[in-house]
């Protein structure tokens, strides 16, 4: 009779609700200023560059306000934002060991970062994080709510994988 295998999967989901609220704040005075200017609505002036700030107030709160880490038997994917871009895909052979790091508040930086010492970072808030150091000796480092779970499922599917 066949057993049924059980693949553990961590998925964890990474949110600056700080971010967001001091993005979207800082857009309303914008807007508000440019709304107290002489010039009407329809001029070129106004609309070019409320439109570019709009598009890039949109384009932060879809793309960089969370972090999805999903790993397991497929490795670690990391995605990004609301709609799930840009990604990030670390299969199993490429990560030589995984392990479970806080990142402090001297080392943070807000969305993809990388640095020659600290390699890719992948941050949204300082706290838990998963970090990678992969078979050609790079460090990817991504913000997380239990990296230890997310070790784990690592360690669990590379057990697996050699059975």
């Amino acid at each position: 009779m066949n057993t049924p295998t059980i693949n553990p999967v961590y998925s964890g989901r990474s949110t600056n609700w700080l971010m967001i609220g001091l993005s979207t704040a800082l857009l309303v005075p914008l807007l508000w200023m440019a709304a107290d200017m002489k010039e009407s609505w329809s001029e070129l002036g106004l609309i070019i560059p409320v439109a570019i700030t709009l598009v890039a107030a949109v384009v932060n709160l879809l793309t960089a306000t969370s972090v999805r880490t999903t790993a397991g038997t497929n490795g670690v994917t990391v995605h990004f934002g609301a709609v799930g871009w840009p990604r990030f895909r670390y299969p199993l052979q490429r990560i030589e060991r995984a392990e479970a790091v806080t990142i402090p508040l001297s080392w943070w930086a807000w969305g993809i970062y990388w640095s020659p010492r600290r390699g890719l970072m992948l941050t949204l808030c300082t706290g838990p994080a998963l970090r990678l150091i992969l078979t050609n000796g790079r460090k990817v480092t991504i913000s997380t709510p239990q990296p230890e779970a997310a070790v784990a499922a690592i360690e669990q599917a590379r057990i697996d994988a050699t059975d």
